[in-house]
């Protein structure tokens, strides 16, 4: 039977099961044609097994095996599955999918996927589109600007490098300390240890303008990309390197990859992100001149938390001497001193201008920081419709920060040709004084504090910019994954299945597992497939999250104090839960709260 005669609600047997999820799952990976060719072999092949027990063998590979459990026992979890499900699942669920399998195509195929990044796509879009969306909201932009002014950290009384992050008007609005050896990565093993030391010992060096690229790309990333079940994104190399317009090594006229060096120094800045602590104001900001400060009681600030959080890493070996070349690609996700202005309804997102990634951090440093700030301000005159409101000279040298090492003349010369650079690389739409400079004035002793600086500027955005920033960005981009997929997926894993790995993987997550490496998952042999349905041990439904406490808690019409008074714990101790604001895991609470869920559940279906 031709695949396209199947009739779309046709109940479909093991066999044509086995079609229909290869036919339908195959547009998602059509530029992998290694991963197709195993695919189909695997779909349209029966083995003895198969045929005998109707549930996939163990000569099938694990992706596959992976990719139909997955639409069996999880996305079409106890249904009769047709090939229309299968189409709508794809549609629906495909940046879940790629999550999922990601970890098997790195066992199965190492040196097709070692270079290969789950954000390719985005990454397109936004070459594409010569942009990325970036917070526009002041503390943020604050927060990245300290990554980039190692010169501003000074040892402490704590014996950590520090700042105080300080706005244009001189106003302390928070706090920064350098805590490299608080950046810890469990479970690697020692070669991998090695190579993250050697990341983290860098931290301060690693302070500059491409820092604070990588700290825009990230957040960006985690805004527009699928996170596992812990909030994190898989961050690779490749993502900074494509955007940056870096050109790959090549041999005999052949295209072959980017330079170690180029990642290493991708991912030592990104090591460097979370040695980063901040302590940032109160929500109601008590604004602090510096040069009032003279007790540490004057600040109030929170306490300090780390600006991005590293989950795993993945590292990539030689595949002849199986030494670990380097750091590709690191679990990645903001903490929550940064996540309010990065999700939400009082976020602010507005257009950041590739030209800022590709602007070189050593000879074009004042055209990455003039970028980010006009993008800034445009986002917030467009919400004000004040767009032709003048900036002051002075405003601008201060953002660009140019070198002590240039006089009056060399300043204005170098500012006016980035004013021009921009606008020739369409940053910006155009700009002009906003009167006539008096070049008799030029030159002359005090010209640039008494006269040059005191000008004002007009510098118009092009009329993408101002028609993007006027929509609500974002609004419907964020993409979670899928909770329930990734539980049920957690529920229906099997002992007896396991990966076929080499000795040693040429490209490896470290740790556990993870939503972007999870395990084949199989099903006891004498549950046919044919019939589609997959009966669980009671209790292993119930699985605790902060989403299902509160959903069962709002169900039960139930108070946090009444509940919490049924398990047995602090009612502050169950809403920290629900709010995810735990800060280390109690067992003895979690089976509480697991036992009276169950019970709660249980009592329900009665």
């Amino acid at each position: 039977m031709e695949y396209e005669s199947i009739p779309g609600h046709l109940l479909l047997p093991y066999k044509l099961l086995k079609i229909a999820i290869y036919e339908e799952s195959k547009s998602l990976f059509e530029d992998r044609t290694y991963i197709l060719q195993t695919w189909k072999r695997d779909a349209y092949h029966l083995t003895e097994g198969e045929i005998h027990h109707e549930t996939p063998s163990n000569e099938m590979s694990p992706s596959f095996r992976a990719l139909f459990f997955l639409f069996t026992q999880t996305i079409c979890f106890n249904q009769h599955i047709t090939k229309q499900m299968i189409q709508e699942a794809v549609t629906k669920h495909k940046d879940t999918i790629k999550i999922l399998l990601a970890g098997h195509f790195i066992q199965e195929f190492p040196e097709e996927e070692v270079k290969r990044s789950i954000n390719d796509e985005k990454i397109s879009e936004a070459l594409n589109r010569e942009y990325i969306y970036s917070s526009m909201d002041i503390d943020y932009h604050l927060m990245r600007d300290i990554v980039t002014k190692k010169k501003d950290f000074q040892e402490g009384e704590t014996g950590h490098m520090a700042t105080q992050i300080i706005d244009n008007r001189g106003k302390v609005r928070g706090l920064a300390e350098l805590r490299p050896h608080d950046t810890q990565v469990a479970e690697l093993s020692s070669d991998q240890q090695e190579m993250w030391l050697e990341l983290i010992e860098s931290t301060l060096s690693s302070l500059d303008e491409m820092t604070a690229d990588l700290f825009d790309l990230i957040t960006y990333l985690w805004m527009v990309t699928p996170k596992n079940r812990d909030g994190y994104i898989e961050f690779h190399s490749n993502d900074a390197l494509r955007l940056r317009n870096l050109k790959k090594r090549s041999s005999n006229g052949r295209e072959i990859d980017f330079r170690e060096e180029d990642r290493f120094n991708i991912m030592k800045r990104v090591a460097a992100l979370s040695s980063i602590w901040v302590s940032m104001g109160e929500q109601k900001i008590k604004v602090i001149n510096t040069q009032d400060i003279k007790d540490k009681e004057l600040y109030k600030f929170k306490d300090f938390q780390k600006m991005f959080e590293i989950g795993k890493i993945r590292v990539a070996y030689d595949k002849k001497t199986g030494e670990a070349k380097g750091i590709y690609a690191v679990q990645v996700k903001p903490t929550s001193v940064l996540t309010p202005y990065l999700e939400g309804p009082n976020r602010s997102i507005g257009l950041l201008d590739l030209k800022v990634f590709q602007y070189s951090h050593f000879t074009q440093r004042e055209q990455k920081r003039l970028t980010r700030y006009l993008n800034l301000q445009w986002k917030i005159r467009t919400v004000k419709r004040s767009l032709h409101q003048p900036f002051k000279v002075s405003t601008l040298l201060k953002v660009m920060d140019f070198s002590s090492r240039y006089n009056g003349v060399q300043i204005r010369d170098k500012f006016e040709g980035i004013l021009d650079e921009l606008q020739n690389d369409g940053v910006l739409k155009n700009w002009s004084y906003t009167e006539e400079i008096d070049e008799d004035k030029i030159g002359k002793r005090g010209w640039l504090k008494n006269y040059w600086e005191k000008l004002s500027i007009i510098l118009l955005p092009t009329d993408l910019v101002i028609k993007e920033n006027q929509k609500s960005l974002l609004e419907h981009t964020t993409i979670p994954m899928n909770q329930k997929i990734l539980e049920l997926t957690d529920q229906t894993k099997s002992k007896d299945m396991t990966i076929h790995s080499k000795e040693v993987p040429f490209f490896e997550w470290t740790q556990q597992e993870t939503a972007a490496s999870t395990e084949a998952i199989s099903v006891p042999s004498d549950l046919k497939a044919e019939q589609q349905a997959f009966d669980l041990d009671e209790d292993s439904t119930v699985s605790l999250t902060p989403e299902i406490m509160k959903e069962t808690i709002d169900s039960l019409e139930m108070s946090i104090r009444q509940s919490a008074l049924e398990i047995g714990i602090a009612h502050t101790t169950l809403s920290r839960y629900i709010r995810k604001e735990n800060k280390r895991q109690n067992k003895n609470n979690d089976k509480k709260m697991l036992n009276w869920l169950k019970e709660k559940i249980k009592s329900e279906t009665l």
